[in-house]
């Protein structure tokens, strides 16, 4: 069953974890997928992962800090679907260490990729979604947004304003069909996993997931996929804690 056929998507980030395995998994579904990231060369293989298996996607190299870079992924996608409605903002970085040693240009860096550039993303397309009825964006936020996580400082600043924003968005544009939801993911095995954490996942699962595992990027293209779906169509202005059971486990783990 093509539970994605006739969705023209975005997705940012996508040349590695969520990003990529949402790429995957919509065109698997019969989307249209138009992607973007910082690596030419990724790129172009996913792009050539994807039509090798029979589906449809698109790649332009983008910086989502760069307005006209996000301009010229508008042009680009629409060029190639003729309309966009789904968009997924997936872009991410993380910079972690002690809060003293965090940097004003550690500040700009976090807030630029993972907050400004989903703002820049959403004004770009909501225009596109209002003139063809309606449409759906998924914002890739973090359970640092509620969870403390020591040395993700600016990192879950970030997430917690890329939650409220969605929503108050949401309530802007419900009425005319664009649904906007947020997905907060726990501790995922990508590129952004903390080194010590990489090296053993087994072991950090067992002291912190009530699941018994670290997440991996197909749990969360799943929850992506079906916000992206029709299955989702009274859904807007919600968040979907994909984590394990991490934010429980303080209760889990004891009892």
């Amino acid at each position: 069953m093509a539970r994605l056929e006739g969705k023209y998507a975005v997705i940012t980030g996508a040349t590695s974890g969520l990003g990529e395995a949402s790429a995957i998994m919509f065109a698997k579904e019969g989307a249209q997928v138009v992607c973007t990231g910082r690596n030419q060369e990724k790129g172009e293989a996913l792009v050539a992962k994807i039509t090798e298996a029979g589906g449809t996607a698109y790649f332009i190299a983008g910086d989502m800090r760069k307005k006209e870079d996000v301009q010229a992924l508008h042009d680009f996608a629409i060029e190639k679907m003729g309309k966009v409605n789904v968009l997924l903002n997936s872009a991410g970085v993380l910079v972690h260490k002690p809060f003293l040693e965090q940097t004003d240009d550690d500040f700009n860096y976090v807030m630029e990729t993972n907050l400004r550039a989903y703002i820049w993303t959403m004004q770009a397309f909501i225009p596109d979604m209002e003139a063809i009825g309606g449409g759906s964006i998924i914002n890739i936020a973090s359970i640092s947004a509620f969870w403390p996580e020591l040395y993700s400082y600016f990192y879950g600043c970030t997430k917690a304003s890329v939650a409220n924003l969605s929503k108050n968005v949401a309530c802007e544009y419900a009425k005319k069909g664009i649904r906007i939801n947020v997905i907060e993911p726990g501790p995922v095995l990508t590129a952004m996993t903390p080194a010590e954490v990489a090296a053993h996942p087994e072991d950090f699962a067992a002291g912190i997931c009530p699941l018994g595992r670290i997440g991996v990027p197909d749990d969360i293209a799943y929850a992506a996929t079906y916000l992206a779906s029709d299955e989702s169509s009274w859904v807007t202005a919600s968040e979907f804690v994909i984590d394990g059971g991490v934010h429980i486990s303080n209760v889990a783990l004891d009892a």
